[in-house]
């Protein structure tokens, strides 16, 4: 009778141990997934693409970065600092155009704010990622650039470095500045000031 007394109880107390050893595996389980998906949102926010930066002539010290920004996210953005591998003086730059038609270059220090579910491009001839104190003999054929955002994480991509002359049937189209054609002069114009920047800070 004693054995009979004592198995119902023995059965009735496995699958509760059981039962609670499963909760608890599948709190684990459950828990995992959650931060899998965190990081997966994080890692697939904000994206860049057709990154590339202009090949400096020879004896040239600066340089740009290009790219286009996207945020698929439902919060806008703000690009607020760059870094690259290959210097450590790195600034975010607008261009401007004056009344006159002059073109110029200035430090955009609020930086620039990537829309939620759009995009931001940086381009030739507009908003620009600046590369100071480079080395146009060793600059490489791809390099390494962060982007940081106020509320976002860091995005890192690789950038293309491409030659001026292999650009020619970028810069075909024609832009009207100021009252002035400016067909096929965007590259020119770009390097003139790259250049004229790099002499004041020289100075």
């Amino acid at each position: 009778m004693r054995v009979r007394r004592v198995r119902p109880r023995t059965l009735i107390a496995v699958p509760a141990l059981a039962v609670l050893a499963l909760a608890g595996c599948g709190d684990d389980e459950e828990a995992a997934p959650a931060a899998e998906t965190a990081e997966t949102v994080a890692a697939a926010g904000i994206t860049v693409t057709d990154a590339w930066s202009r090949q400096p002539a020879e004896g040239q010290a600066v340089t740009a970065v290009y790219g286009i920004v996207s945020n698929p996210t439902d919060a806008d953005v703000t690009v607020i600092s760059a870094s690259t591998d290959v210097t450590d003086s790195v600034e975010l730059h607008e261009t401007l155009m004056s009344d006159d038609g002059t073109m110029s270059m200035r430090e955009k220090e609020d930086g620039f704010v990537i829309p939620a579910g759009g995009e931001f491009v940086f381009e030739s001839g507009g908003p620009h990622v600046m590369l100071f104190d480079i080395d146009a003999a060793t600059y490489p054929e791809m390099i390494e650039v962060t982007l940081e955002f106020d509320n976002a994480d860091p995005v890192t991509f690789m950038a293309e470095v491409r030659a001026i002359d292999g650009m020619g049937g970028e810069m075909d189209s024609e832009m009207d500045m100021g009252g002035h054609d400016m067909s096929g002069d965007q590259e020119s114009m770009e390097e003139s000031m790259e250049e004229s920047m790099e002499e004041s800070m020289s100075g």
